[in-house]
């Protein structure tokens, strides 16, 4: 009877006023895809951790790849695969929206992968108007709930990172580029807090006692370094480029985090939260 529930082809014959079970001849008790119970979790946890990209082609091909491989499954693990969100959850915070990025993301997935030279229009949030230009794609890169393109910006002459939303169109051009042999993805990232790229500097921040216990918990750079002071409290070591964004971020630690070096970054928190006290003043 389970057996039937879950939609496996069994049937039955009476030998002799004994009732035998089987399976229909010709089918294999294996399925094509044989998924543990972890293998159908991971797959609900790599949806929901690109539900940022939904409205896009990866999105939709992920929802169609889950789709494929349940068509391959009894009846019932694709319920429970369907059913997964009643035990686990995944969340964000601060999508963007990728619904009107369809056809861009698509020309740069295959510009990408082809290695063809994009013509871009792409507009800058501090910008009325879109410039065009014309980018070798290197990567896309999905950071932050985020996705952006990484490549050779023709206009500037040096590498840039793009917002993908903020790409109004996207066109293949007839001319192919070959990644340089001293690109490496990697170490750009390493130099960069977030997102942003540029010659890395030291920054040490000294967290309280109070606050060094999450600090821990998490890899905020790769290359960090983390000492432990005598009350407690921490010393987080970092070699970055882009102070705006260690700046955005270790605001959200209020008093409990100092900036011990460099200079230029304490001069920047304390003029930004002294025009934050400013403006509340104001209201």
């Amino acid at each position: 009877e389970t057996l039937c529930v879950a939609g496996f082809p069994v049937t039955s014959e009476t030998r002799n006023g004994t009732v035998f079970w089987h399976f229909m001849e010709g089918f294999h008790a294996e399925a094509p895809i044989a998924l543990t119970l972890t293998e159908q979790m991971a797959l609900y946890f790599s949806k929901g951790l690109f539900k940022p990209l939904q409205g896009s082609p990866i999105y939709e091909s992920l929802e169609s790849a889950i789709q494929k491989i349940g068509s391959q499954l009894p009846a019932q693990s694709f319920k429970f695969l369907r059913g997964l969100d009643q035990g686990i959850s995944v969340s964000s915070f601060g999508l963007k929206d990728y619904s009107h990025s369809k056809e861009v993301i698509d020309a740069l997935t295959r510009a990408v992968f082809n290695k063809f030279t994009v013509r871009i229009l792409h507009r800058a949030p501090y910008r009325e108007k879109a410039i065009e230009r014309e980018v070798d794609p290197y990567k896309l890169w999905y950071v932050n709930n985020g996705l952006y393109l990484v490549g050779y910006d023709h206009k500037e002459n040096a590498l840039r990172t793009f917002a993908v939303e903020r790409i109004q169109s996207a066109k293949l051009t007839n001319r192919r580029f070959e990644v340089p042999e001293d690109f490496n993805f990697e170490q750009f990232r390493q130099t960069a807090f977030n997102m942003i790229w540029g010659e890395p500097q030291e920054v040490k921040i000294r967290f309280s006692a109070a606050q060094a216990p999450y600090i821990r918990e998490r890899t905020w750079h790769p290359g960090q370094k983390i000492e432990t002071e005598g009350d407690g409290s921490i010393i987080l070591t970092l070699h970055v480029a882009g102070l705006d964004e260690v700046k955005r971020w270790l605001i959200g630690f209020g008093a409990e985090a100092a900036v011990l070096t460099p200079k230029e970054l304490q001069m920047e928190i304390a003029d930004e939260c002294r025009r934050m006290a400013n403006v509340s003043k104001g209201l």
